[in-house]
């Protein structure tokens, strides 16, 4: 896969760089309104051992969880990846460990991440709108794009691999696409 994507990259380097700059300044927006909890909650200051401080202790938590769940499994789905000895067309999976809550950890962990970020920098926003307003578009950034890619990968799997009778039997077990529970 690293090797498409490098691909990518080469073929988006050819565009005019007024035609990349739109899509560069949107993303550079999102990073900002998705890390602004993070700013906003150095800004302030919490005391120690106070409820607020042991809510932002168990959102780091989740964020930390999330980015550990995103990491494993991505290493996971590279290392089934790269010891199969199946063809590009047929399915391998991955299908075992976090592969059985969801059939994307890593997205999940991905939002898990984001999530953590955003509950632990919420708990210094106070009244104030513009936090709520710049975390809550990158929330609502990285989560639309999360579930907006587990289904089009989704879609792109059945077209490949929807007669292959592993990718069935996978599939038939774990119903969710990213949130575990949630079809």
């Amino acid at each position: 896969t690293v090797e498409s994507k490098r691909k990518q990259f080469e073929e988006m380097n050819k565009r005019p760089i007024l035609k990349r700059t739109p899509l560069a300044l949107g993303v550079s927006l999102l990073y900002a309104f998705m890390i602004s909890p993070a700013l906003f909650a150095l800004r302030g200051t919490l005391d120690a051992g106070s409820v607020l401080k042991k809510v932002q202790l168990c959102f780091t938590g989740v964020s930390a969880f999330g980015m550990l769940l995103e990491a494993v499994a991505d290493q996971h789905k590279y290392e089934v990846k790269r010891q199969s000895t199946e063809g590009e067309n047929s399915f391998v999976g991955p299908t075992t460990w976090s592969y059985t809550i969801c059939r994307h950890p890593n997205y999940l962990g991905e939002i898990l991440f984001w999530a953590g970020l955003f509950g632990a920098g919420s708990v210094s926003f106070g009244k104030s709108i513009v936090p709520w307003a710049c975390g809550g578009l990158g929330m609502w950034g990285i989560v639309s794009i999360m579930l907006g890619a587990s289904a089009g990968l989704d879609k792109k799997q059945a077209e490949k691999y929807g007669d292959q009778p592993d990718y069935i039997e996978w599939k038939g077990k774990v119903a969710s696409s990213v949130i575990p529970f949630f079809k």
